[in-house]
């Protein structure tokens, strides 16, 4: 009998994403095993119910090599995803046959279950393609002896020990692609537009799109900002450009300055705080004063309409988060994807595992621990590559990129 590979996906899509899992199942295939791909991410294994069989085509599914002969050709992902970490289950979310009788509130860890169907399935070693908090899970199957290897898939590029992550290449282009766009309208309309892109606590990826693409100004969530200068510093840009038009680019998720914050509109000012209070994640502290975040997602459609309030103007506003993490994948993604699986294949052949495959600069494709995912990533330094005062991403960013 053939050993078995799983393979599941975790987190948000990212362009690359079924090429990856194409050329793994091939290159296995050619190896002489049989690659089971299980749905949704681990939450297909926590319904896959090994006591009953009506469960187990739902969740897994063998995949022969005729099986993805095209699922290259489309976006998203074949073996669709989720964000569910199996060792912090709320009770009313876990399956029916894994539901306490007794419901609290108290998360489940199904740890357990996940390796009883793992079993069950006769894996030789799962494969994870994944963001840090889907591989944040693997590591701890691998320290408690499950065979596992983890791929880094992140249109972030936040996933600590490679330098370079599936997805990320592709959505800068995007990106790019799309502020040109949006350029073409702003000037047609002589208005300032505002372009959302993705980021909660990480700005490298906002910030080379905005220098690539020639945006006017960047805001990040690393660097609250002052949304009287900012509309100062966009009216000058967009008096200065002989088509009459500026271009604000910034993450999903960015704050107000906390002394700023109460002179603008009460009702948005009254909506942040009380998002402060609710969520700790949309709370940053500067200088010992809370600043105020503007939703852990969305800020975007917020800062617009409080420049629109100071501008006394309207402005085009557009968010781009899912649309990145769309379309075909570049060249440097295509590439990146089938080295990703080629090494994967390698090492499940040689009985290595517990191991993260990832890109070094200067060193080329490689594998490492799985551990150095839960490492925490080194944070660009903003003093060097971020000017704070005027908005503006640095030309030196581009060589932080690394890849």
């Amino acid at each position: 009998m053939a050993k078995r590979i799983g393979l599941l996906t975790t987190g948000g899509d990212a362009p690359g994403l079924n090429v990856c899992l194409k050329a793994i199942i091939n290159n296995a295939s050619d190896e002489g095993f049989e690659v089971v791909g299980i749905r949704k991410g681990w939450e297909g294994l926590l319904r896959f119910d090994p006591d009953n069989p009506a469960t187990h085509a739902e969740n897994a599914m063998l995949l022969p090599k005729m099986r993805v002969r095209d699922i290259d050709r489309v976006s998203g992902s074949f073996l669709h995803s989720s964000r569910v970490d199996p060792g912090y289950v709320s009770p009313h979310l876990a399956p029916p046959h894994l539901r306490p009788s007794q419901l609290t509130n108290q998360p489940l860890d199904l740890t357990r279950h996940i390796q009883r169907a793992i079993a069950a399935l006769n894996l030789h070693a799962l494969v994870l393609l994944g963001d840090t908090f889907g591989l944040n899970y693997a590591i701890r199957l691998s320290r408690e002896g499950v065979p596992v290897i983890g791929i880094p898939k992140s249109v972030h590029n936040d996933v600590s020990g490679s330098d370079y992550a599936l997805g990320f290449s592709t959505a800068l282009a995007s990106g790019v692609h799309f502020v040109h766009e949006l350029r073409a309208m702003a000037g047609s309309r002589e208005e300032i537009a505002v372009v959302e892109m993705f980021g909660r606590t990480f700005g490298l990826t906002t910030m080379l799109i905005s220098l690539l693409a020639g945006a006017d100004r960047v805001l990040i969530p690393e660097v609250p900002f002052d949304p009287e200068r900012l509309a100062v510093l966009l009216m000058e840009d967009k008096r200065a450009n002989p088509n009459n038009y500026a271009i604000l680019a910034l993450s999903e998720a960015v704050s107000l300055d906390p002394a700023r914050a109460s002179k603008y509109d009460p009702e948005l000012y009254r909506r942040a705080t009380a998002r402060c209070c609710a969520q700790d994640e949309d709370a940053y502290t500067i200088a010992g004063e809370r600043a105020i975040g503007l939703g852990a997602a969305g800020g975007g459609a917020v800062v617009t309409e409080i420049l629109e309030t100071l501008l006394a103007q309207r402005l085009i506003f557009q968010p781009l988060t899912y649309l990145l993490r769309l379309g075909k994948p570049d060249g440097q993604d295509m590439l990146g994807a089938m080295n990703f699986a080629t090494l994967t294949v390698k090492l499940i052949a040689a009985n290595k595992t517990g191991r993260l495959v990832a890109y070094r600069h200067g060193e080329n494709y490689v594998d490492l621990p799985l551990e150095v995912v839960a490492e925490r990533k080194g944070n660009i330094n903003l003093a060097e590559f971020y000017d704070a005062a005027n908005y503006r991403a640095q030309p030196g960013i581009l060589w932080a990129a690394r890849i």
